[in-house]
């Protein structure tokens, strides 16, 4: 019996922190699967606002394309739900099957006492057994041997009741357990059907566009070109501030103490940058590539575009300094602020909000976008490092917030 119940117990010690440590990746599960949703919510808003107007652009496809990445992500997601789920399950039902087991061998306990009671309720029995011992010790050790076997059959009750309850826990556990599971499967179908919607919809625009190759290509090269008068521009305005700045000191260009501990803190911040935008998605990535589309075409971005709501506000992603503001033609006005050694650059405003030499802060509001499309505007964003070898662009993908 007593080996019995070690094992139980060690059983119920190992058992736990299983299922803690499932509880803790479950969690983390739910987390993600929240982020993909608000993030489809998105999607769902720009393709819709991408089609205020009868005309199939480019951004909604690459609207589309990042749903459906989102939507991939989110059935993985459910599938590892389901996953968790199954090993928890599994392991509640361990639990079960071991405090079943407990309850029984108890039961089992507590009827051989009183078997054993009934048998001798004779109440002289108890006294008799006493005053037979053959010495004064062992009388005592009887007497003692008698009260404790009294305090182990109250115990017992308390064991069997607190057993019951805990099985009644595990298995209203386990059914809670059951439930979500099956609502987890069903949103993950549902999920495979918006899949293959939005698969669907990709397919009937990609061929769309194909037969509008030569228009898109056209598209293709006015972007690089003002992608190129963008970069032309920030880096005359940094040379510009450079030579002020060597011209002021009359020696070599180099950072304040402050500058300093403003490059600092903006590394420090890699990965976590607040974006340029307060919703919008990534439709053209930093680089050199091919076009997806277009395979003559290439592109060629020192930054990110971000598809956004029309004329949504621009913010800065970090504590800084404006540099400059400059007009492209093409590109609207363009705001650069000065992070040390680093410099943001926010392209296709409309209006801006700040003025050169003033300081800003994180989400502070620097300008207003131009519009793009019908219901849609793009945000041109380039994170520049200068040093003392020269200046270059930096992948600004990097950098935001996941």
């Amino acid at each position: 019996m007593i080996n019995k119940n070690i094992y139980i117990l060690i059983l119920f010690i190992f058992i736990s922190p299983l299922i803690g440590l499932s509880q803790k990746k479950s969690t983390q599960l739910k987390k993600q699967e929240k982020a993909l949703i608000k993030k489809i919510e998105n999607t769902k808003l720009l393709i819709k606002q991408t089609r205020a107007t009868e005309k199939l652009t480019l951004s909604e496809l690459n609207i589309i394309n990042k749903q459906i990445k989102y939507r991939e992500k989110l059935i993985r997601n459910y599938t590892f739900q389901v996953k968790k789920m199954d090993e928890n399950i599994s392991e509640i039902n361990r639990m079960i099957n071991s405090l079943s087991n407990t309850d029984k061998i108890l039961k089992d306990e507590y009827r051989n006492m009183l078997i054993y009671a009934f048998k001798n309720r004779d109440p002289n029995y108890k006294f008799l057994y006493i005053i037979s011992a053959p010495t004064f010790t062992e009388a005592f050790h009887r007497t003692k041997y008698i009260q404790h076997y009294a305090d182990y059959r109250i115990k017992q009750v308390d064991r069997i009741k607190n057993t019951q309850n805990e099985l009644i826990i595990k298995k209203q556990l386990l059914k809670d357990e059951v439930d979500k599971k099956k609502k987890v499967v069903n949103f993950k179908k549902q999920e495979k059907n918006n899949y293959l919607d939005d698969k669907n919809s990709q397919l009937v625009s990609l061929n769309m566009l194909k037969n509008n190759e030569a228009v898109l290509a056209e598209e293709l090269k006015k972007n690089n070109q003002k992608r190129k008068e963008i970069s032309k521009a920030v880096k005359k305005a940094i040379m510009d501030e450079i030579k002020a700045a060597k011209s002021a000191k009359k020696s070599e260009f180099s950072l304040t103490p402050e500058g300093i501990a403003m490059s600092k803190n903006f590394i420090n911040n890699k990965g976590r940058l607040y974006w340029p935008v307060e919703r919008g998605e990534i439709t053209s990535s930093y680089g050199k590539h091919k076009h997806h589309i277009v395979n003559t075409a290439t592109i060629d971005n020192n930054g990110v575009d971000i598809t956004t709501s029309k004329n949504a506000v621009v913010r800065s992603v970090f504590n800084g300094k404006v540099t400059s503001v400059l007009i492209i033609p093409g590109a609207g006005k363009v705001v650069m602020i000065s992070h040390g050694e680093y410099r943001t650059v926010y392209a296709n405003l409309q209006e801006v909000f700040v003025k050169k030499g003033e300081m800003v802060s994180s989400k502070d509001y620097i300008g207003k976008l131009l519009p793009k499309e019908a219901g849609i505007s793009e945000a041109h964003f380039e994170i520049w490092k200068i040093s003392p070898s020269g200046m270059n662009t930096v992948n600004p993908s990097i950098w935001l917030s996941k």
